[in-house]
């Protein structure tokens, strides 16, 4: 299985630069928008789909050095997967094995822009309590005033992360999505919100 993110990583990979003379700033990911899933074949042909319900997250942002960090947890339990059958097999031991390890997490605190931008996040991805590096591919990076939007994935390999049964009908790509809606969040004590603008460099 391969598995990649929509990331949604992404919208908090949609980093927006505040005044000059800001400070690093939080985000909080919007879980009522952002979405998450993954996508395997099974015989090699056929896809193998899921959905995550329900997910939460944090950013941190220095707009001036471009630096911060990233952390995201997704509730493996929340998954509908197609085709319906296919869900029990899924949320069990030998995938994702959700009642034991409801959570799929990514923390990350290394961004790579090139000259057009955002590119990739950096990070550790914890699966069926398994943490092994990865890199999150950014698709897309948006900001608007107070609001983040992203799309990206990770393509890893399952049996990475223990997931080896069903080696001969499953394949060992899993690739996880994510699209990330990111809103930034007041500071402590602080009426007024800070004004973002969105930086040439990270609009697609």
């Amino acid at each position: 299985m391969m598995i990649r993110w929509p990331c949604a990583a992404c919208l908090l990979w949609a980093l927006p630069v505040l005044q000059a003379n800001a400070q690093p700033a939080t985000y909080r990911l919007d879980a009522q928008e952002t979405t998450a899933g993954y996508e395997t074949r099974f015989l090699g042909v056929l896809p193998m789909r899921g959905d995550f319900k329900r997910s939460s997250g944090t950013l941190i942002y220095d707009p001036t050095t471009r630096t911060g960090s990233v952390d995201v947890r997704i509730e493996a339990a929340s998954m509908i997967s197609s085709p319906a059958k296919a869900e029990t097999t899924a949320r069990g031991r030998d995938f994702f094995n959700v009642e034991h390890h409801p959570f799929i997490a990514f923390s990350a605190a290394n961004f790579a822009f090139d000259s057009d931008g955002l590119r990739a996040v950096e990070g550790l991805l914890t699966l069926v309590g398994v943490t092994q590096p990865v890199a999150l591919a950014v698709r897309s990076a948006h900001c608007e005033p107070l609001v983040c939007r992203a799309e990206g994935e990770v393509v890893v390999q399952r049996t990475r992360f223990g997931m080896k049964a069903w080696s001969r009908m499953v394949s060992d790509d899993v690739t996880i999505r994510i699209s990330l809606v990111a809103r930034l969040a007041a500071a402590a004590g602080t009426a007024a919100v800070p004004v973002v603008e969105t930086p040439p460099a990270l609009a697609n």
